[in-house]
């Protein structure tokens, strides 16, 4: 559905050939726009921080080139070579870019954009049809989307960080703080501003463990003046360690029986996105 919701607009451009007869500009728009309208509300509805209409539709479309020759061998061969996750879900620490969607994306758009233009051209235009204004705008949006789409080819690498949203007490190198987020390798401790370190190995102890090492690599400070209601200012300590034999099986259970949240939206607000945010509106160090 999403490749010929990509072409369409390419095939009436190229060649003049309607999608649906019988119709005018007005039957399309009176049946269309409610539909469309209906379908972005429910699914702003059922996931609502997780979908937005132009870039769920990109994400679509990138994973369209990927997965449609899988499909289409499928159908002729239902039990031959198997089905490989995409390059995004692949590796996530490596410097990647898909260059065969890349291509994919970048003949739809140059294919989208010749279209429109030899249309314009009264000399060379191959359409004269009311579905013309509506063609337009179904190409200039193909074009947006699959602009999106050729960012996602590109991948900085990056390390998977599986946070957990905590508010427990602990005590850095003796110090009192506040445990905001926790994963298998990172934690992120809140602590007053008034707090020095004599070094960057600092210790973290947590209840339930013995005191560990761990490395201080990161500060980062939320400005009052954005911060929640009731929160006071603070020094976010990005602490760093690595953890081995059963210190890491108990750390495994502990974040996965804990209860803790992993929502999307606290977390990208604590944890994984934390240095984005405060490098927009807050003060970043780094040791």
């Amino acid at each position: 559905m999403r490749f010929t919701i990509l072409i369409i607009p390419i095939i009436y451009l190229w060649f003049g050939l309607l999608p649906l007869y019988f119709t005018n500009a007005a039957d399309y728009i009176s049946n269309q726009v409610p539909l469309l309208t209906a379908y972005f509300l429910l699914m702003l509805w059922i996931t609502p921080t997780r979908y937005l209409p132009v870039v769920s539709s990109a994400v679509g479309a990138f994973s369209t080139f990927r997965m449609l020759p899988t499909v289409i061998s499928s159908v002729v061969r239902p039990f031959g070579k198997p089905f490989r996750v995409t390059p995004k879900g692949s590796d996530n620490e490596a410097i990647g870019f898909d260059g065969y969607s890349f291509a994919w994306i970048a003949v739809l758009i140059l294919a989208t954009a010749i279209g429109l233009v030899i249309n314009i051209v009264p000399e060379t235009s191959q359409v004269e049809a009311q579905f013309s204004p509506i063609a337009a705008c179904w190409s200039g949006i193909n074009i947006l989307v699959l602009a999106i789409a050729s960012l996602i080819c590109f991948e900085k690498p990056r390390r998977l960080f599986n946070a957990f949203k905590l508010d427990e007490a602990v005590h850095v190198d003796g110090v009192p703080g506040r445990m905001v987020s926790l994963a298998l390798d990172k934690a992120v401790v809140a602590v007053p501003t008034e707090t020095r370190f004599a070094s960057a190995d600092v210790t973290l102890s947590l209840e339930g463990f013995s005191p560990f090492k761990t490395e201080l690599r990161m500060v980062t400070q939320r400005r009052r003046s954005v911060a929640r209601h009731g929160d006071k200012e603070a020094f976010y300590l990005h602490l760093h360690f690595d953890l081995s034999g059963s210190a890491r099986d108990k750390m495994i259970v502990k974040l996965y029986t804990g209860g803790y949240s992993q929502d999307v939206r606290d977390i990208d607000k604590v944890a994984v996105s934390i240095n984005l945010l405060l490098r927009t509106f807050g003060r970043t160090r780094t040791l």
